[in-house]
């Protein structure tokens, strides 16, 4: 299953008793949007803080940087999208209802919110990520820290999204189906078709209690577009993903008549990012399309599970 935590996810080799960041699994999405959460993080102006994310990169930081600075060249530096996506996604579990205390992270990859949100204090967070190789560095990383674990209880499940067994392995792992359940998409749905997608929901659907809130992000159609790649074409480090499989496979104009209605939830846009405007102080310039030089829509939505009506 493709998604930014293994869409490139290659081989980690290990040397003396040390993994080592190959380059290719350095190039992997997930590190590539890490180190920019790093980056961000070092800001003086900083909208988010993961204080873990440098760490998490530190060994793929000589390879992914000149990455990133290629990436800056050809287009718009992305990171302050992948900034505000991440605190959108914090905000809105930091507002979640607090009787929610059972959280799902799907194609985690290197997310460290078990870690650093307050508001995960007492939840049990449960990761899902087809990556073995990701979660064993990211545990390593944590142990060498000796960090603690916000969350009161966290989970770790390597599953591919498109498979059927990733629901067993998630009721394996503690997952309870009777209780409201916050779902987190974060860079997932526009990875898999349509088809896959609304399977995918359909599941969550059937394993959340009401009450259960959602969070997922969605670009705009025009981002399917062959000339609409050069971002990500342009960055050699993640070629090897691409010769697998479309790098992105679904995206909505308007998400909220999209994939998400396809399952009964209340849905609402949380933000949309087509407009210039200021996010948290930060001030927002659209990306342009390479063919129309449109802006290209980028959404962030909320969903709740309406609570069952008495018969």
């Amino acid at each position: 299953m493709p998604s930014e935590a293994a869409a490139a996810t290659a081989a980690a080799s290990d040397q003396t008793g040390n993994q080592v960041i190959d380059e290719k699994f350095a190039g992997s999405m997930c590190f590539v949007v890490t180190l920019m959460r790093a980056l961000e993080s070092a800001r003086a102006d900083r909208i988010v803080s993961d204080p873990f994310a440098e760490p998490l990169t530190r060994k793929a930081r000589p390879t992914l940087m000149p990455v990133l600075e290629s990436w800056a060249k050809k287009e718009q530096h992305p990171s302050s999208f992948m900034a505000l996506r991440t605190r959108y996604l914090d905000e809105a579990l930091d507002q979640r209802n607090p009787n929610i205390r059972q959280i799902v992270l799907l194609g985690a990859g290197l997310d460290a919110r078990a870690y650093r949100l307050e508001s995960l204090r007492g939840a049990h967070v449960l990761e899902i990520d087809q990556s073995d190789r990701i979660f064993a560095h990211k545990q390593q990383v944590m142990d060498e820290l000796e960090a603690p674990l916000i969350a009161a209880k966290h989970d770790c499940i390597v599953a591919d999204l498109l498979e059927a067994s990733w629901e067993k392995k998630l009721l394996d792992s503690g997952f309870d189906p009777t209780i409201p359940t916050f779902w987190a998409m974060e860079g997932l749905l526009m990875y898999l078709d349509r088809e896959s997608n609304i399977t995918l929901l359909q599941t969550i659907d059937s394993l959340s209690a009401s009450g259960s809130a959602l969070w997922a992000d969605m670009s705009g159609e025009v981002m399917l577009k062959q000339a609409e790649l050069k971002l990500l074409k342009a960055v050699d480090s993640l070629k090897d993903a691409e010769a697998r499989q479309g790098l992105l496979s679904h995206g909505e104009d308007d998400p909220l008549q999209g994939v998400l209605s396809e399952i009964p939830w209340q849905l609402e846009q949380q933000a949309s990012l087509r407009s210039a405007g200021t996010h948290f102080g930060r001030e927002w310039t659209p990306i342009l399309s390479g063919e129309s030089k449109q802006p290209v829509s980028f959404t962030f939505l909320v969903g709740e599970k309406p609570l069952a009506v008495a018969a």
